[in-house]
């Protein structure tokens, strides 16, 4: 028999025993497992604790690093994944001063990239690439007819002198966008968002993108002369010439679209060389233009290559159309007419 120390009751087994003190007097016997099973617990919390600060230390001194690191191993792997927030920090800059004349009667009273290709306007599809590959600081730089330009959280800038001057000059209206990464681009072209994810993906402090199947786009093209196509030369990756009438057909690698991105250390390259050639070039000819207050963005390309800058060539096979007369409107509208 075995007895209760607290009231002296006698019972035949253990168990009974302890079925009487739990009834009886509130108290229960505590296996030695259970109490195992308390300090593992217990020892588990507190290492997860340890582990956790230990992490958020690690994290905040090499966290970027480690991102990329294990970024780069995904895309190693075939696996494209470019995290949205990052890109939040890229900017866009759209230029869309001028008077668009090639598309008149329909610009007699809109700016030609309010004209509509399928069920939204040139400019509304390049938004939603922009955003769409995770760009919402987007600013545009209007001119012509600028107050029917009036999209909600856009940043505007103005070129109130769009008539006397050139692509280059209406950019840095928007100068104070120019201090981190961007992404610039002409306000009449249409373009696949592969077309954008490739420009975003490239490492490069100056990024153009190149169309290398460009006189496609030319066949029975009779409103846009070939002369016209911002043509580039290229060695191993890296744009030698670009412009205008400055390179043979025949010897071009392709044609610029009207497509960049600068990286923080590029855009601080474009505006020191914008500001020494306002100082050298004010008034007389810059490159292929009468002066630089008319100058063209690739004169200023140009310009930054003459100064013994790398700019990459990124390439691509079609993809995405200029809007620049009323046949290429035509032909954009059966290409795009679905996106």
């Amino acid at each position: 028999m075995i007895t209760c120390e607290i009231c002296g009751a006698s019972f035949k087994t253990a168990q009974g025993l302890a079925g009487h003190k739990r009834l009886k007097h509130g108290t229960q016997q505590q296996p030695q497992f259970v109490k195992q099973q308390l300090y593992r617990k217990v020892l588990q919390h507190t290492a997860d604790k340890i582990a956790e600060q230990l992490a958020n230390g690690i994290l905040e001194a090499h966290g970027q690093e480690l991102l990329e690191r294990c970024l780069e191993e995904l895309h190693d792997q075939g696996l494209d994944i470019q995290p949205l927030d990052k890109r939040q920090t890229v900017r866009a800059i759209i230029v869309a001063a001028g008077q668009s004349s090639r598309l008149f009667p329909l610009t007699s009273d809109k700016p030609g990239c309010l004209l509509d290709v399928g069920n939204k306007t040139i400019l509304e599809k390049e938004l939603d690439t922009l955003q769409g590959c995770g760009i919402s600081h987007i600013a545009v730089v209007r001119g012509y007819q600028r107050e029917k330009i009036n999209y909600p959280q856009i940043r505007y800038y103005e070129n109130i002198d769009y008539e006397n001057n050139g692509i280059l000059k209406s950019l840095f209206c928007a100068e104070g966008e120019i201090n981190d990464e961007f992404v610039f681009l002409y306000s009449d072209i249409i373009y696949r968002r592969d077309v954008l994810e490739r420009l975003l993906q490239d490492k490069a402090d100056i990024s153009l993108i190149v169309d290398t199947e460009w006189i496609s786009h030319y066949h029975q093209r009779y409103q846009h002369s070939l002369e016209e196509a911002e043509l580039t030369m290229v060695e191993g990756n890296r744009i030698r010439r670009i412009g205008k009438n400055v390179i043979d057909p025949g010897r071009a690698h392709g044609e610029f679209i009207g497509l960049a991105k600068f990286t923080r250390r590029g855009a601080e390259i474009l505006k020191s060389s914008y500001a020494r050639a306002l100082n050298e070039y004010s008034g007389i000819p810059f490159h292929n233009a009468p002066s630089v207050e008319k100058a063209y963005f690739t004169d200023m390309i140009q310009e930054i290559i003459d100064q013994g800058y790398i700019v990459h060539n990124v390439d691509i096979q079609g993809g995405w159309a200029e809007i620049d007369t009323l046949e290429d409107l035509e032909k954009a509208r059966m290409q795009f007419h679905q996106s």
